[in-house]
C-alpha cells in the first residue's frame, strides 16, 4: 500500500516480499499499499510544451543549464529547516473539506456499483493485512507534513499506514469522477483502489490530500480488486518523485508499506 506526496530518503526492501513478487510458483505478487499525498490548490511551475522541435529544444537547453540545487528541482528549502515542527502522527491537523462542502453517497459499502448524485463514496480500507511491513519512506516528505521522522520507528506505524488500524480524525472515502478513455466518454470511473483519509494543513498553511493506494475494493473498482503489487507500487514511487524532480506537478509518495499478503495475477501482469 502507498501513501503518496514525495522523495525518496531510504529503500529497504524487504527479502521476503521480494521473493514473493518474484518468485511465487503460483504468479502470486505482494500485495502493498502505497500512501498518496496532494497537494490542494497549489502548483510548482511546469514547463508547457507545444510539440514543435523548437518547443522540444528550449526545454533540453532549459535541463541543461540547471543545476543540482533544490530551487531547480521543486524542493521548498523550508522542508528541510531544521526548525520546522515534528509532530507525532496523532498530533496532525486534519480537515475535510472535499466531505464536508460537496454531496456525497448515502450508502457505505464498497460494493462495486453505480454512484448517482454524490463527489464521493465514504469507505473503510479493505485490504486483507498479517504483519504489514515498511519497506520505503521518505524524510522530505515527511518534513512537508511537519511529520517527526522518529514516527517511521514506531511499531504500529505500518499497521495504520496498511489501512488496518486508522488515525483519530481520518475520514476515509473514495471521489467519484468520470471521464474519456480513448476519445470515447467511459462513463462513470472513480477511486478504483484509492481511498483518501483526508487532508492535513501544515504549519505553513499548505493544504495535503493524503490517500492511501491499493487499499482494497470501493465502488468504483468495477472488475477490480482495489489491490496493488509491490514492484508496480515500486515503479510509481519512483517515478512520482523523478517528475517532482523535473518541477512537474504531482502526487507524492510518503511511504511504501506491504500487507504481508500475496495476490494473483495474470501469468504475463508486469
Amino acid at each position: 500500500m502507498m501513501f503518496q506526496i514525495s522523495a525518496i530518503r531510504s529503500y529497504a526492501l524487504n527479502p521476503i516480499a521480494t521473493a514473493c513478487a518474484f518468485r511465487s510458483s503460483s504468479r502470486s505478487k505482494f500485495s502493498s499499499n502505497l500512501f498518496n499525498l496532494k497537494k490542494l490548490r497549489q502548483f510548482s511551475p511546469a514547463v508547457y510544451m507545444d510539440g514543435s522541435s523548437s518547443a522540444v529544444e528550449s526545454v533540453s537547453e532549459a535541463l541543461k543549464n540547471q543545476s543540482l540545487g533544490s530551487e531547480n528541482y521543486g524542493i521548498d528549502n523550508d522542508e528541510i529547516s531544521p526548525n520546522r515542527a515534528k509532530l507525532k502522527l496523532e498530533e496532525l491537523r486534519w480537515d475535510h473539506s472535499f466531505v464536508n462542502e460537496l454531496p456525497g453517497d448515502p450508502r457505505t459499502d464498497n460494493i462495486p456499483r453505480e454512484v448517482l448524485n454524490s463527489c464521493y463514496t465514504k469507505v473503510s480500507p479493505s485490504a486483507q493485512v498479517d504483519n504489514p511491513q515498511l519497506v520505503a519512506w521518505s524524510d522530505l516528505v515527511a518534513e512537508l507534513l511537519d511529520l517527526d521522522h522518529a514516527e517511521f520507528e514506531r511499531p504500529d506505524f505500518p499497521m495504520i499506514f496498511s489501512g488496518a488500524s486508522p488515525l483519530v480524525g481520518m475520514i476515509p472515502y473514495a471521489q467519484c469522477y468520470g471521464g474519456h478513455q480513448f476519445g470515447m466518454w467511459a462513463g462513470q470511473l472513480g477511486d478504483g483502489r484509492a481511498i483518501t483519509l483526508g487532508e492535513v494543513l501544515n504549519s505553513k498553511s499548505q493544504r495535503w490530500e493524503l490517500q492511501l493506494k491499493g487499499a482494497g475494493q470501493t465502488p468504483y473498482s468495477r472488475f477490480a480488486d482495489g489491490l496493488a503489487v509491490l514492484r508496480s507500487s515500486i515503479r510509481e514511487f519512483l517515478c512520482s518523485e523523478a517528475m517532482h524532480s523535473l518541477g512537474i506537478p504531482t502526487t507524492r509518495a510518503l511511504c511504501l508499506v506491504t500487507t504481508g499478503k500475496s495476490v494473483t495475477r495474470d501469468m504475463f501482469y508486469e
